[in-house]
């Protein structure tokens, strides 16, 4: 993927030239030209085909150097091995903006992976904006212009799009088209060979910034049309196969998350994430689970199924995000009332609380067998009139959110008048309302009175409320986001992100630990033992127990006399990572006797390398460690894992052996500051025994920061390093201390 420039001429082309236009309405060529003209685009349009003069009253042209002006966009449709000579013809015309749908590359193979290298090349060569190949197009409907093969929704809409996949796309026009839904532009990417989603979403954002009035102003015109409007953001929903430049990708969403929401469905667990990293940073933190944290770090809702991308596509387009957590239900059923209100508290929001003052209201206008609690029971035999009444007085409640409104058709149901009496309480007050008409035949007809009024449906109330949660969830983060940015305040050392601190530490590390790696890497080892990763730890300042690598018994008796007992007793070395698994720590020992014991016990378990089981985990030299022991606290686990496609990332958890048995995973793509750093470790499980369990007094997180900052600004600042990893971290009265270090390398083959 390599975006060349400007994309407003692709997206906003004054004239089209097709390669491969036809009179054969069965083909892409054809099609195309159809839907040209069928979504009213204004501007000029010039087939090209060797074989034809005229099509559709419209002259054609041989070749594109035969055009009589350059076009601003080059469609082309024609099989992949004759595009190649084509995007030359193009390039020489002077035309910088090509969409591909020709298929036969990467996606067949090698051959086609050939094909595609050759013609990113000729891209490079001629500075073309390429989307494709292997796409379906795009659509902006607020030109309008549909460059696709496909059958579009004419619908306009705030709602932007992107898929990776044309057959996705399609289902998503038939959904939008069976319930009303519209959008702005539609873009579909296919093999991503040079325009990819980081250069559209960057496109959308200079346009946001340059023309989001004059896209408001016709938004207003179609909502006085209409008499109902959508909601007050313009969404950008995401189908990927794939994301490339993964911190470009999560900066850019981040900038459209600040005032707009963005939600993303990405299919496939990563392979990689198998062949997990030979230390528990790099089994925990997965590529998968890094992309979930990128996603969550840039304020982007990550989507579980198509089913959730359909939903929010309609909750974000036609509804605002509430401002808080509390919702309402108003039913006509028990059940799915009850059913509701369990959801609402699984899903992280709140039953909204009915005070005296509406709980009175509401006993003027419902029977005596209502419920007035939430979730508001208005009884089986409600028509149109009693669910107008009630929303009327809940709405407008300060202390309500959201409403959820449930109907099930009872044979006195007014299904329709219900539906118009929901869209008017939505216009009158601006506060969300999610609907669930559950049922099949009856209550389609009301759903299609919600759709012209922009009100979300649902087949069931769980969605409701979960697509509701989810937009609750953007606009706390975009709260957050916004406040930290509102606020002035001087940048020190410790307020800047830990890359603006670590500035010098590449310069220190190198100094003092550069010989420590560059001895592993000359002897091919991509692993530090556990003493070599203490001196690299040293280096940023990170507090380490005294430690000692003996050869003899009498020597670890020497190291015990010297800084005290209790001792630790470790057997270290290259794979070593794991020591408890083979019995390789021995700690709480004592006194000189105990040592003796422990040290006998320790040698014939080293004898036994020879075994299968430690044979696997213990190739290398193995020595011996002694190290003054901590005492007890809390422990907990820091690493940075280098991730292939989002760089460096942080993870912060329980530690010591409970890393294993607790899924405590909090990750960060780096950079980190303080504030975020504290956010990170208040995240955690390990936090509430950090903050005192069961009323003991808490411990100070400021020296537990400090540390996760430096190690993280070691990490950035070190590109040998793959992977970093501090398990455990002990927190106690008296300070932090980095129990055990593991550093793994990049090794270049």
């Amino acid at each position: 993927m390599m975006g060349m420039s400007d994309l407003s001429k692709m997206f906003n082309p004054k004239s089209i030239a097709v390669v491969g236009a036809s009179r054969d309405k069965k083909k892409i060529g054809g099609i195309l030209l159809k839907n040209l003209k069928e979504s009213g685009f204004a501007g000029k349009v010039y087939p090209v085909n060797p074989h034809a003069r005229k099509i559709d009253g419209l002259k054609v042209y041989s070749d594109v150097m035969s055009l009589p002006e350059v076009p601003d966009l080059v469609v082309v449709a024609i099989p992949a091995q004759f595009v190649n000579e084509v995007l030359k013809m193009v390039g020489e015309k002077g035309t910088r903006d090509v969409v591909v749908f020709s298929a036969g590359y990467k996606e067949i193979g090698e051959e086609g992976k050939k094909l595609e290298e050759e013609l990113k090349e000729v891209c490079r060569q001629y500075q073309i904006n390429l989307v494709g190949p292997n796409c379906l197009g795009f659509v902006n409907n607020m030109l309008p212009v549909n460059v696709t093969f496909g059958q579009v929704v004419k619908n306009k809409g705030n709602l932007r799009f992107i898929s990776q996949s044309g057959a996705i796309a399609a289902a998503i026009f038939d959904w939008f088209a069976g319930n009303g839904l519209g959008f702005s532009e539609f873009v579909t990417l296919g093999n991503k060979a040079v325009v990819g989603e980081n250069e559209v979403l960057d496109y959308w954002l200079e346009e946001t910034r340059n023309k989001k009035q004059e896209t408001r102003n016709k938004a207003e015109e179609i909502e006085k049309k209409l008499g109902w409007g959508w909601s007050d953001v313009y969404p950008v929903g995401m189908y990927l196969e794939s994301i490339v430049e993964g911190r470009k990708f999560i900066e850019l969403v981040k900038e459209t998350s600040k005032k707009d929401p963005v939600f993303v469905l990405k299919p496939g667990k990563s392979k990689a994430a198998a062949k997990a990293m030979q230390s528990h940073t790099g089994a925990i933190a997965g590529e998968d689970a890094v992309l979930d944290a990128a996603l969550k770090q840039a304020g982007a809702v990550r989507c579980v199924s198509l089913e959730e991308m359909f939903d929010l596509s309609r909750a974000f387009s036609w509804e605002r995000a509430p401002k808080g957590p509390n919702v309402v239900v108003v039913s006509n059923a028990g059940g799915p009332a009850v059913i509701s209100a369990d959801a609402i508290t699984e899903a992280g929001l709140k039953l909204a609380p009915i005070g005296r003052v509406i709980r009175k209201r509401l006993t003027e206008v419902l029977p005596r067998a209502a419920s007035l609690v939430n979730p508001v029971d208005v009884l089986g035999d409600a028509l149109a009139e009693r669910y107008y009444q009630a929303l009327d007085i809940v709405v407008a409640s300060p202390k309500v959110d959201a409403v959820v409104v449930i109907l099930t058709p009872q044979v006195m149901t007014q299904i329709e008048k219900t539906a118009m009496a929901v869209g008017e309480m939505s216009h009158k007050y601006g506060k969300p309302i999610m609907c669930s008409f559950m049922g099949g035949g009856h209550t389609e007809r009301g759903e299609k009175i919600l759709n012209r009024y922009r009100v979300p449906a649902f087949e069931y109330p769980e969605r409701a409320i979960r697509a509701l949660a989810r937009m609750y969830e953007w606009n706390q983060w975009r709260q957050s986001e916004s406040s930290e940015h509102n606020e002035v305040v001087s940048m020190t050392n410790n307020q800047a992100p830990i890359t603006k601190q670590y500035q010098n530490s590449n310069d220190q590390y190198q100094n003092e630990a550069g010989q420590v790696v560059a001895t592993a890497t000359s002897e091919g080892r991509g692993v530090l033992d556990s003493k070599e990763a203490e001196e690299i730890l040293k280096t940023v300042r990170i507090r380490v127990p005294e430690s000692m690598v003996v050869e003899t018994c009498e020597q670890a008796r020497e190291f015990a006399g010297r800084v005290g007992y209790p001792v630790v007793l470790k057997m270290i070395g290259e794979k070593m990572l794991h020591k408890t698994e083979v019995g390789g720590v021995v700690t709480n020992i004592g006194s000189d006797g105990e040592l003796g014991k422990k040290w006998e016990e320790m040698w014939k378990r080293k004898l036994q390398v020879t075994s299968d089981k430690l044979q696997e985990k213990t190739q290398g030299d193995i020595k011996f460690l002694v190290q003054k022991q901590v005492n007890r606290g809390v422990e907990v686990i820091v690493g940075v894992k280098r991730d292939a496609n989002f760089g460096p990332v942080l993870m912060f958890g329980a530690g010591g052996t409970m890393a294993e048995l607790i899924r405590d995973r909090n990750l960060w793509v780096l950079p980190i500051d303080k504030e975020e750093t504290r956010r990170l470790i208040e995240g955690s499980k390990a936090y509430k025994l950090l903050n005192g369990f069961r009323g003991e007094e808490p411990y100070s997180l400021d020296e537990l920061v400090e540390l996760v900052e430096k190690l993280a600004g070691l990490a950035e600042s070190s590109p040998e390093i793959s992977d970093i990893e501090i398990n455990p971290v002990i927190v106690n009265r008296e300070g932090t201390w980095a129990v055990d270090g593991k550093v793994l390398l990049q090794i270049s083959n």
